[in-house]
């Protein structure tokens, strides 16, 4: 199993970081390797690689002595955002047809969002459409 954005949505490492880590929320890139089943030097690298791009986009902190990770107050608010069941409801009940105003809905939060949300929503865009996706690939 490898580790990049199609292997495993930026929402799926993020809430393993927030149940691996410790007090404060740290996590070493190994025991988040394994909590994920990627267990293989080449592929422990492309970990550390995904969570540094995380990094950079605003979703993690990095403690360089340590070698650690935890979530940022981005990733946090992001991760503690459960849609609540009858969003989700009234979503599921939306027909097909009037998907495509909710999408106008979403590409305007994505243009108009700070860039850590914007980021996030069009990489889950990304994993939800890639037919490289594991989503489409049954692994």
């Amino acid at each position: 199993m490898r580790a990049s954005l199609y292997d495993f949505r930026d929402l799926d490492l993020m809430l393993k970081i927030a149940d691996e880590g410790d007090d404060e929320g740290w996590v070493e890139t190994r025991a988040l390797a394994s909590s994920l089943g990627v267990d293989e030097a080449e592929k422990l690298n492309g970990l550390g690689v995904r969570c540094g791009w995380m990094r950079r986009m605003g979703l993690l902190e990095f403690d360089s002595q340590k070698k650690l990770w935890r979530l940022s107050g981005s990733g946090d608010r992001i991760t503690r955002a459960k849609l609540r069941a009858a969003a989700s409801r009234e979503i599921e009940a939306i027909p097909d047809e009037s998907l495509v105003e909710v999408m106008a809905h979403v590409t305007s939060r994505y243009r108009h969002a700070d860039p850590v949300m914007g980021n996030v929503l069009r990489r889950e865009f990304q994993y939800g459409t890639s037919p490289r996706s594991r989503v489409w690939n049954g692994r």
